[in-house]
C-alpha cells in the first residue's frame, strides 16, 4: 500500500553515501522532506536536486532536514555530488528496498509523456549542464519519483507520488510546509 497522508511515515534506517547510519527515527523534533529520485546519472533529477539546495539556508531556518535517494551505487552519487557541498542527506538504495519499503512506481509511459509532452527534454539539457563529471545510469529509467513531507513526531503531512518521470511538489508546498507551526 502506498504511504498516505496522517500515517506515520515508515521507519527505516540505512547508509548514507558517506558510510553514516542514518535513521528517520533520529529527526524526531525536526521536520523532513525525503526525496525519492531515480539514479544519480538522471539529469531530471539532477536539476531538482540543485533546486532544492537553493534552498538550503531556508531549510536550515525551519528546523528541516532533506533525506534523498537514489537507486544508486554510493560511488555513484558521489561522482554526481562531485566537488558540489549540499544541503541533504543523500542515501544509495541501488536494492530499492526503500522504494519497496514507500510502494514507489515504475512507469515507461510516464516517461515518455514528460519527454514527449512536459518539458522533459528541455529539463534533461539544463540538469545534463549542472553534472560536473560523467556519472554511470546505474537504477531504472522508468522509475516515478516521490516526496513525503514528514512532521516532527514523524506522521507524513503529504506524500507526493508522481504520475509522470519530474512531478515534483511545487516549491510553493515545500515553503507552505516549513512554515507551518509544529505539530502538537
Amino acid at each position: 500500500m502506498r504511504v498516505s497522508n496522517q500515517q506515520l511515515a515508515p521507519q527505516f534506517t540505512v547508509t548514507d553515501v558517506f558510510g553514516e547510519t542514518i535513521a528517520l527515527s533520529q529527526f524526531k523534533g525536526k521536520k523532513v522532506h525525503l526525496i525519492f529520485y531515480r539514479f544519480a546519472a538522471c539529469p531530471f533529477c539532477n536539476l531538482r536536486f540543485h533546486e532544492i539546495n537553493q534552498l538550503a539556508d531556508t531549510y536550515k531556518q525551519h528546523n528541516t532536514v532533506v533525506l534523498s535517494v537514489y537507486e544508486s551505487s554510493a560511488a555513484n552519487i558521489r561522482t554526481m555530488m562531485a566537488d558540489g557541498s549540499f544541503y541533504t542527506y543523500v542515501i544509495p538504495n541501488p536494492d530499492s528496498t526503500l522504494y519497496k519499503l514507500f510502494n514507489l512506481d515504475r512507469s515507461m509511459l510516464g516517461l515518455l509523456q514528460f519527454l514527449l509532452f512536459n518539458g522533459g527534454l528541455s529539463r534533461a539539457m539544463k540538469g545534463r549542464k549542472l553534472f560536473k563529471n560523467r556519472v554511470s545510469g546505474d537504477g531504472h529509467s522508468d522509475r516515478l519519483e516521490a516526496e513525503f513531507l514528514i512532521d516532527e513526531n514523524g506522521r507524513v503531512v503529504q506524500a507526493h507520488y508522481g504520475k509522470i518521470q519530474g512531478d515534483y511538489l511545487p516549491k510553493s508546498e515545500i515553503l507552505a510546509f516549513m512554515d507551518a507551526k509544529p505539530a502538537v
